[in-house]
């Protein structure tokens, strides 16, 4: 139920409809939005009394993931990720990092569509 509520305030202040002094969050409308909508169909998918609904909406999210993260690689902002280690040039860390995020990505659409696959068989 926590992340049930969590997901639809995202996505009321994705939609500009709390309070300015409600919504703290920099990120964009769309990022937050998404965000809000993942956690409201991993809340359905808890919910879900039904294997095949609640695998059905795991592929959802997975791919809402994906989505997410793939944003956060291809259009975030130079220096929205920063590498950890001390040692590397931090150009080098950033380009690690959002190579990492890419991986992310293609393992979350791999297993949508394999758990798409079985839900089809």
């Amino acid at each position: 139920m926590l992340s049930l509520a969590l997901g639809v305030a995202l996505c009321t202040d994705a939609l500009g409809l709390l309070p300015s002094e409600y919504a703290i969050l920099e990120a964009s409308r769309g990022f937050v939005g998404s965000a809000g909508g993942a956690l409201v169909v991993l809340a359905l998918a808890l919910l879900a009394r039904d294997h095949r609904a609640s695998e059905a909406l795991g592929a959802i999210l997975l791919l809402a993931s994906s989505a997410v993260i793939g944003w956060l690689t291809f259009y975030g902002t130079e220096g929205i990720i920063e590498g950890g280690i001390s040692f590397i040039p931090p150009a080098v860390g950033e380009a690690l990092g959002r190579l990492l995020f890419g991986l992310g990505v293609v393992a979350c659409v791999g297993m949508a569509a394999l758990a798409l696959r079985r839900l089809l068989r």
